[in-house]
């Protein structure tokens, strides 16, 4: 293989060979890496927040239920109205959520989601508002009425969407997950398998390039021994 060329390029070409193997290894963990890195930071920047800003607005509907319900209780007019104050608070920290929501999710499947989402809160929120406007009014028996029928109703029906927008998410994050983690596991194989080759490759040149330097030299050897 290596017989009619000279020392130099013998020993050129076996540098060249292990230099480009060590290349394609290098190429080749870069993109592995570069793609689970990709996963990574949609798993961290885009999937994971959206749960966290559903479950924000859970819990901002949970502190509007106590506040609504604490409106009734107290009977004092000033603290009543500082309990509807707070409810005005948790409505920002929804509508803010909810924003941040439609400029992130992207998928057929989420933008479904979110539609329910947002039917459920045009119904829920005229009759928060009846109930807000019978507080006010002192219709305390309307008020009554609307906080054990149609305001619980929309309510729930308002938490239950959230709720299956959250179980969505968390299906992503968890696929998203098990794939990182199927991906790191496949570049492992992969360079693995990959250095094997590109060892055993260099090997077997570097072993055919000494052949091809010693055997000539032995037998030049041997020949100045019988002379």
């Amino acid at each position: 293989m290596f017989g009619n060329l000279k020392i130099g390029i013998r020993l050129t070409i076996g540098f060249a060979v292990t230099l480009i193997l060590l290349v394609v290894v290098a190429l080749m963990g870069y993109t592995r890496i570069n793609a689970l890195n990709t996963e990574v930071m949609g798993l961290v920047n885009d999937k994971f927040p959206k749960t966290v800003q559903a479950n924000d607005m859970i819990d901002a509907i949970n502190v509007i239920a106590r506040r609504l319900r604490n409106a009734y209780i107290f009977p004092a007019a000033a603290d009543a109205a500082k309990e509807l104050d707070a409810v005005t608070e948790q409505r920002k920290i929804i509508a803010e959520r909810l924003e941040t929501l439609q400029k992130s999710v992207t998928s057929d499947a989420g933008k479904a989601h979110l539609k329910k989402v947002q039917d459920a809160r045009a119904a829920y929120i005229p009759q928060m508002d009846k109930y807000i406007e019978a507080l006010k009014a002192n219709k305390r028996e309307e008020a009554v009425h609307l906080l054990q029928n149609d305001l619980r109703k929309t309510q729930n029906d308002y938490m239950s969407a959230i709720n299956a927008m959250v179980d969505f998410q968390t299906e992503l994050v968890q696929k998203a997950g098990k794939e990182a983690d199927a991906m790191a596991d496949s570049a492992e194989r992969i360079l693995l398998i990959l250095a094997a080759v590109a060892t055993l490759i260099s090997v077997l040149i570097g072993w055919l390039i000494t052949r091809s330097i010693t055997r000539p030299v032995g037998q030049l050897m041997e020949g100045a021994d019988k002379m």
